[in-house]
C-alpha cells in the first residue's frame, strides 16, 4: 500500500467548505501517481516503453467528506492484474477511520497504434496487489435514460489536457460537477470513461436530475456518443 498525509486546502473545498467531487478526485489520482513514479514506473518510464494508462472507470462510496483544513491520509493499492488491464483501489482516512473508499478499472495501451497493450515484466513484479477494499456491488456501466437536458456546448482548451495530450479524468470529472447543484450531501460517485478527447474538441453535456436518486451528466461529443458518464448519488 502507498499512503500520504495532507491538509484539506482552501481551494480544494466547495462552497461548503467539504472537500469537493473534482479535488477529491485529483488527490486520490495523485496517490496512484506518486506510487508509480517511486516504483519507477511512472511517466518517463510508460513513454520509454511507449505505452499509457487509461481509466476506464471509478466507483466512489463517500461516509462524509473531508473538511477545511482536515488532516487526512490517502491511500492506494493494485488488486489486481490481467494481461493490459489493472485493478485498483483508493481510500482516504482519518486516524483509524476510512471514509471514503474508491475501486477503479484501467487499460494499458500503446502510444503507437492506441490498442492495448501488455504490461511488462518490470509493472507486474513491482506493483504489489492486496485485496480489495469491501464495498458494494462493483458496476462499471452507467445506464444512460433518454431525454436529458441539453447545456451549452464546451470547447477543449490546453488547460483541459495531461500529459499524454487528452483530456484529464479529473478534468471530465470537474466539467460534469459543474452541472450539479452545490450543497447537498454526497453519498456516492461513478464515471465511466469510453472515448478520449483531444485539443479542440468540443464536448456537449447533457444532465439528468434524478430527484432522490441524484444527478448523471453525459459529455458527448456532436454525433451524441459520450466522452465520459458521471453519476453524482
Amino acid at each position: 500500500m502507498y499512503e500520504y498525509d495532507i491538509r484539506i486546502g482552501y481551494s480544494q473545498v466547495d462552497e461548503e467548505q467539504r472537500l469537493s467531487i473534482p479535488a477529491l478526485i485529483d488527490i486520490l489520482q495523485d496517490s496512484s501517481t506518486f506510487q508509480s513514479e517511486d516504483l519507477g514506473l511512472g511517466i518517463s518510464y510508460c513513454r520509454e516503453k511507449k505505452v499509457f494508462w487509461v481509466l476506464n472507470s471509478w466507483q466512489v462510496e463517500i461516509d462524509r467528506l473531508p473538511e477545511l483544513c482536515e488532516k487526512v491520509t490517502v491511500f492506494t493499492f493494485p488488486v489486481d492484474f490481467n494481461r493490459f488491464v489493472g485493478r485498483r483501489c483508493f481510500g482516504i482516512r482519518v486516524g483509524n477511520d476510512t471514509i471514503v473508499r474508491a475501486f477503479t478499472t484501467w487499460a494499458l495501451l500503446s502510444t503507437e497504434t492506441f490498442k492495448p497493450a501488455l504490461l511488462t515484466e518490470e509493472m507486474i513484479e513491482r506493483y504489489q496487489t492486496e485485496e480489495a477494499l469491501p464495498m458494494g456491488k462493483i458496476s462499471r456501466k452507467i445506464h444512460v435514460p433518454e431525454g436529458g437536458v441539453q447545456a451549452d456546448p464546451m470547447k477543449i482548451e490546453a488547460i483541459h489536457l495531461d500529459a499524454n495530450h487528452h483530456v484529464n479524468n479529473g478534468k471530465f470529472v470537474q466539467i460534469a460537477a459543474s452541472y450539479v447543484p452545490g450543497g447537498r450531501t454526497c453519498s456516492g460517485f461513478r464515471a465511466q470513461y469510453l472515448n478520449q478527447a483531444f485539443l479542440g474538441d468540443t464536448i456537449y453535456p447533457r444532465v439528468f436530475d434524478l430527484g432522490e436518486d441524484g444527478y448523471i451528466v453525459s459529455l458527448e461529443n456532436g454525433d451524441g456518443a459520450p466522452y465520459a458518464v458521471m453519476e453524482f448519488k
